[in-house]
């Protein structure tokens, strides 16, 4: 179990904020913040991600420890951190997030699914210098039957495919993302034939030329409710 709701709540009645105050503040609920506090639920990992960036504490200390007033306060300035050392210590990353919302206007022809500029932003710790892009897992994804397990909401988050890693790629679960298009498959390397394969009829022929659409799978933070 996380200390994430005893955490809010500690930081919710140390800032003097109703739970429809902190609610606001996140574009959640009331009774989204009562779950939280009674440990009914769990928020989001974008979520908790934004809280702890807001009040600037470190995710690890939020997630993992029960905080102290004088910790909270500590931790001061209710706003992203600003402080270039302390980002640096902290080593955060902001990364494209494909969320539902954007899934949805990419279906709707509203964006592209490589739009990643115009995305929304999650915040993760990530200390290298990898290119990264963040999915919400979304049943309505095709994906390849062998892909790792996920859940509904569960993040998935993708390296781009360069010359340096593209051995690794064999057999694991990558990610096309260009246009209209979108799937999870798995990469199949022959020789210098490499495709990202979601199933006997439905197939991408990587090529380095078109490589910024081609992804290969680096983590996945599973969604707790």
């Amino acid at each position: 179990m996380t200390k994430i709701g005893a955490n809010i709540k500690k930081i919710r009645t140390t800032k003097g904020l109703s739970q429809q105050a902190f609610a606001d503040l996140f574009e959640l609920t009331r009774g989204n913040i009562s779950s939280y506090e009674e440990n009914r639920a769990e928020p989001r990992i974008e979520t908790v991600v934004r809280i702890a960036n807001y009040f600037c504490i470190p995710l690890d200390n939020f997630i993992k420890e029960h905080l102290t007033i004088n910790e909270i306060l500590k931790f001061n300035g209710d706003k992203l951190i600003g402080e270039e050392n302390h980002i640096i210590n902290l080593q955060l990353r902001e990364v494209p997030f494909l969320n539902d919302n954007i899934y949805m206007k990419c279906c709707n022809g509203e964006m592209a699914y490589n739009d990643w500029s115009a995305f929304p932003k999650l915040v993760l710790p990530e200390p290298g210098n990898r290119h990264l892009v963040a999915l919400t897992f979304n049943r309505n994804i095709p994906h390849h039957e062998a892909m790792p397990p996920c859940k509904m909401n569960d993040v998935l988050i993708f390296e781009a495919v360069t010359q340096e890693n593209i051995h690794l790629c064999q057999h694991n679960t990558g990610l096309y993302a260009a246009g209209k298009e979108i799937m999870i498959g798995k990469y199949e390397i022959k020789g210098e034939k490499i495709e990202l394969v979601l199933n006997d009829f439905k197939k991408q022929r990587f090529d380095f030329k078109t490589a910024d659409v081609f992804w290969k799978l680096f983590a996945i933070y599973g969604h707790v409710v």
